[in-house]
């Protein structure tokens, strides 16, 4: 009984019955006549037919938003959230604004929180010594 190569895992066998793929013939052999009404594929850095073409926007470095979400800030920290949230309990969170029930953190405030944290590193460093 002849079982499918995907249930198997062996590669089917090639017969004898199976026809071989015939080459495309090249477009300049007498075989084939020109079609008057085909299109040819433009080249790349060729104009099209119409004459005008259209212009790429020119485009700036990408604006950073004005605000990271707890999300953003932690991803851009490599903190975890859950880090994230000991450390506001604890009250070495960065500041947070509020808007409606969203919990936003400025960049001022994520510059200031890791101003105050090297501090607070070099500290317990210069107290360890």
């Amino acid at each position: 009984m002849a079982r499918r190569g995907e249930i198997t895992g062996r590669k089917p066998r090639a017969t004898a019955g199976r026809a071989k793929r015939s080459k495309i013939p090249d477009a300049a052999s007498p075989i084939i006549e020109p079609d008057s009404n085909a299109i040819e594929p433009a080249v790349h850095g060729e104009s099209s037919s119409s004459g005008c073409a259209k212009a790429m926007p020119i485009r700036g470095p990408p604006v950073p938003p004005a605000v990271f979400t707890i999300a953003s800030f932690c991803s851009a920290h490599f903190l975890s959230e859950s880090m994230f949230h000991k450390m506001r309990e604890t009250g070495i969170g960065p500041r947070e604004m509020r808007v409606g029930s969203r919990v936003f953190i400025t960049f001022e405030a994520a510059a200031n929180w890791r101003a105050e944290r090297e501090a607070a590193t070099a500290a317990a460093v210069e107290a360890a010594e």
